[in-house]
């Protein structure tokens, strides 16, 4: 039933018990009067059959003038309790025999019976008394209907139910009026309280993805702040290579040229560790919280930290002999770190020291693993660093800071269970201290570095594509080192066109990010709808959106040497 039809149910229910009541009441009153009628005939049927029953009996008595015998009727009609009064009369009307049961006399002629067949609580009746077809006289029957006292209180007590079950009815309909409104009422608060569920839930969800663009702002901020060391670095590494370069044309000796080769792949390998380090850095993720080992992971952000300092800032670690496992997200406490080293380089435009301290600590609250940054620089006053944690809240000018980078470490561990401290004097330098609690769940394992493995070749067509002439070159060069033909093509258009033409192929090897409106991802989703068998492996140096959830294909990260590109291919080969 809708809610509209309940309603109007509601509204109408208090008439519908009065009508109910009225009807009930109506049906008593017409049932009692029913009964009573009907009980009124019945008395007078019986006088009647009384009056007709004496009448014949006494015809002899009247005939001969015998009172004996009329007296003799009327008291064997009078063992009838209901039988009050007997009148014989003789034909000329007067009382010729007859008896009551109370102290009423009779009428002494007939003309005094009163003719009234009910009235009174007495039923009556009248017979002819005949002896062929002579009429000898009369008879008279009055029977008590006393009894009508008891009939009537029987009546009033039926009237009384009636009234109870009308109250009974009433009470039902009021209590269905107050249960129904009470229904509708909670219906409606249920409604509300679904509504509010329902805002709730996307007002969680826009949270949500606020947090997470809140995050990924705070990382790019702390990029930028980067940009300027990573860049020195790079033209640092680039400086390497290129005069590496210009001296192996000049130089003969095979020692020589082989240190040279040693310090120019040297520094390319500091160039993709940095580089890897800042995509991992930078990669959007959902937050998750996990089990690291604190020590453990500022000693993996060592040259992000570095890079993040100027080079007249030194950096020191010191960290305590336990390991320090904390349950948190890592890509946020990276950034915590982070945040905290920028500001330390900032509070000292001289130059100094940034030294991050960990200690486990226990106390009565529990046990917990104790991060301190300290630099010698500036400091702060009482009253800054009282707000050093609000957001938006910086004392750098215009442009060169936006007060979320203490925010976010301050939110950061508040949301994994801990507190931070903050320690600052004027002209002494400034200690944030990240207080985490540890937990008991088992710490991953540390990864220990493996030997290095034998170059893995093989046979075979590799099908290249890549649109960068010179990374082509040197990755054929590489592929054709490791034992493989290599035919290279510039696009995914012209790797389906070739394969589609017949070209023998028994791997492919493309790059994901290619101009020409059709990328590598794209291409080994075609290849794999028309040639489910061929092995294909993906490479990229990139990390956005979609790259990195890639489920079906392999990949090979940028930058990658003849060994990493040796077991890549190596694992397409069927085992």
């Amino acid at each position: 039933m809708s809610m509209f039809k309940r309603d109007r149910l509601l509204r109408y229910s208090p008439l519908l018990a009065v009508v109910a009541t009225a009807l009930l009441l109506l049906a008593g009153v017409t049932g009692a009067w029913l009964a009573e009628r009907d009980y009124r005939e019945q008395k007078i049927e019986q006088a009647n059959a009384h009056a007709r029953v004496l009448a014949a009996s006494v015809s002899a008595a009247l005939a001969f003038q015998d009172p004996a015998e009329a007296r003799r009727a009327v008291n064997a009609l009078n063992v009838n309790p209901e039988v009050v009064a007997v009148g014989i009369y003789a034909e000329d009307g007067t009382l010729f025999a007859g008896d009551t049961s109370d102290d009423r006399a009779l009428p002494q002629t007939f003309s005094e019976v009163a003719r009234a067949p009910y009235s009174e609580g007495y039923a009556r009746a009248r017979a002819d008394v005949t002896e062929s077809q002579s009429r000898l006289g009369t008879v008279y029957v009055e029977l008590s209907t006393d009894a009508g006292a008891a009939r009537w209180m029987r009546y009033i007590g039926i009237f009384l139910l009636l009234i109870m079950a009308s109250l009974m009815i009433a009470l039902v309909a009021a209590a269905q009026r107050a249960l129904g409104a009470a229904n509708l009422e909670l219906e409606r608060r249920a409604d509300a309280l679904a509504e509010s569920n329902t805002q709730l839930t996307l007002e969680v969800a826009e949270r949500q993805k606020a947090q997470t663009a809140l995050a990924q702002a705070q990382k790019m901020e702390a990029i930028g702040q980067l940009t300027g060391g990573v860049a020195h670095d790079f033209n640092n590494l680039l400086m390497v290579i290129s005069s590496g370069l210009r001296l192996l044309e000049s130089r003969e000796d095979p020692q020589k040229r082989a240190n040279i080769v040693a310090s120019m792949r040297q520094a390319v390998d500091r160039g993709a560790g940095l580089t890897k380090q800042l995509l991992a850095f930078s990669r959007r993720q959902k937050l998750s919280p996990e089990v690291v080992v604190v020590q453990q992971r500022i000693e993996n952000l060592r040259t992000l930290l570095e890079r993040s300092l100027r080079e007249d800032i030194a950096l020191k670690l010191d960290f305590d002999s336990n390991d320090s496992a904390v349950k948190l997200d890592p890509s946020q406490f990276d950034l915590a770190v982070l945040n905290l080293a920028v500001n330390a380089r900032d509070a000292m435009p001289g130059g100094g020291l940034v030294s991050i301290r960990v200690r486990n600590q226990r106390n009565a609250e529990g046990d917990f693993a104790v991060v301190s940054v300290s630099d010698n620089g500036v400091g702060m006053p009482a009253d800054v660093a009282a707000r050093a944690f609000d957001p938006f809240f910086t004392t750098k000018e215009v442009g060169k800071g936006t007060g979320l980078g203490l925010s976010q470490v301050y939110g950061f561990v508040l949301q994994s269970g801990g507190r931070c401290e903050i320690e600052s004097t004027e002209g002494a330098g400034t200690t944030i201290t990240l207080i985490l609690p540890l937990t008991d769940e088992p710490a991953p394992e540390r990864i220990v570095s493996a030997e290095p493995k034998a170059i893995e070749t093989g046979v075979g067509a590799i099908l290249v594509v890549e649109d960068d002439d010179s990374v082509a070159s040197l990755v054929c060069e590489m592929i054709g080192d490791l034992g493989y033909s290599a035919t290279r093509v510039p696009n995914a258009h012209e790797a389906l066109s070739r394969i589609e033409r017949g070209l023998p192929v028994d791997a492919v090897f493309s790059d994901i990010i290619m101009p020409g409106g059709l990328n590598g991802i794209e291409l080994a989703t075609e290849l794999r709808k028309r040639r489910p068998d061929l092995p294909i492996l993906l490479t990229t140096g990139y990390s956005g959106h979609g790259v990195t959830e890639v489920q079906d294909f392999p990949v090979l990260r940028k930058p990658y040497d003849r060994e990493e590109l040796g077991a890549a291919l190596a694992q397409l080969r069927p085992h």
